[in-house]
């Protein structure tokens, strides 16, 4: 399937279209949540009607926190990463099955002019630190890539960069680590922590974010 039509299948997802429009786009999506990987089919119970237009991916594959740690634990060839900042990872925790920390819009030194947060860029070493990861795990060329970040956001857009970056099989998990604000803004409706998921505070070496492009390496092999 192209670009074009999976963007357009999203579009009317998520933009109210006719009845008839919204039924032929549920039908597509069924087709793409269930695309095959190897011989395995995911089940999932995310309605992509409900997500919101930040959340939808090009790829328009879905997952939620239970739905991504069950199916990871049954089949570890899946690549699953944690796009968040090494701060989160490092203060808020880390999924026990996550493979590596590859953040993808680090956090800066100046504050956003709301002055809520820190602002963040693009990690434009994102791609190859991924590619890397998976040549030295030893996975497939095109893995399966199940990616999460805080509540779903952060992971359609890094679902996004791989899916321009020519992976074909990339999970966005919709809920996030954290998951999304309540009525009092705290962030307690879903997620992988809500969920009572297995996390833990120990990062590792094997999972910390620590690429260095080719350009910057000082020895072969580092």
């Amino acid at each position: 399937m192209s670009k074009f039509m999976r963007q357009n299948i999203n579009r009317k997802m998520i933009s109210g279209a006719s009845f008839v429009s919204r039924a032929a786009a549920a039908v597509l999506a069924v087709i793409l949540l269930a695309a095959p990987v190897s011989a395995q089919e995911f089940e999932t119970k995310t309605d992509v009607f409900e997500l919101s237009l930040s959340k939808t991916t090009e790829l328009g594959l879905y997952l939620n926190s239970d739905e991504g740690h069950r199916f990871k634990t049954e089949n570890p060839k899946i690549l699953f990463l944690d796009v968040r900042t090494r701060a989160e990872v490092n203060f808020l925790g880390m999924p026990d099955v996550a493979d590596a920390n590859i953040p993808i819009k680090p956090i800066t030194t100046v504050l956003a002019k709301n002055g809520k947060a820190y602002q963040r860029v693009d990690n434009k070493e994102f791609i190859p630190a991924v590619a890397d990861l998976i040549s030295r795990k030893k996975f497939d060329d095109d893995p399966v890539i199940f990616v999460m970040c805080r509540n779903g956001k952060g992971s359609a857009i890094a679902t996004n960069r791989l899916a321009e970056a020519g992976y074909t099989k990339v999970y966005s998990i919709v809920d996030g680590y954290e998951g999304d604000f309540d009525a009092n803004g705290k962030r307690t409706v879903n997620g992988w922590k809500n969920a009572g998921l297995p996390w833990s505070y120990g990062i590792g070496n094997e999972r910390a974010y620590s690429y260095k492009p080719a350009s910057k390496r000082l020895y072969e092999g580092f």
